[in-house]
């Protein structure tokens, strides 16, 4: 089944390079490119999920990067929520 975005038991969120709409570091001329390939996240890295200026859902980088992903806003909090969920039941065993 395709997917626009999923996560791994490792606490990784893929997403299908089709779901993103940019990749940049606000305040720079340069922006980031995925190849066609997916872009693959660690969770731990996500500062938070919100919309960006032109009300798109965008996940926030510790790194100063904003992703920017062409799904809802509910799909994108529960790949986090499930994402980070799993990185709690490593650390915990």
């Amino acid at each position: 089944m395709p997917y626009t975005i999923k996560t791994t038991k490792n606490g990784l969120i893929y997403i299908k390079s089709s779901g993103i709409i940019s990749i940049r570091k606000p305040n720079s001329i340069d922006r980031a490119k995925t190849e066609g390939h997916p872009l693959i996240i660690n969770a731990d890295h996500i500062s938070f999920l919100s919309f960006d200026t032109e009300n798109k859902v965008t996940y926030f980088m510790m790194n100063g990067f904003q992703i920017s992903v062409k799904i809802l806003f509910d799909e994108a909090e529960e790949a986090l929520q499930a994402a980070k969920l799993h990185i709690e039941k490593i650390i915990k065993t």
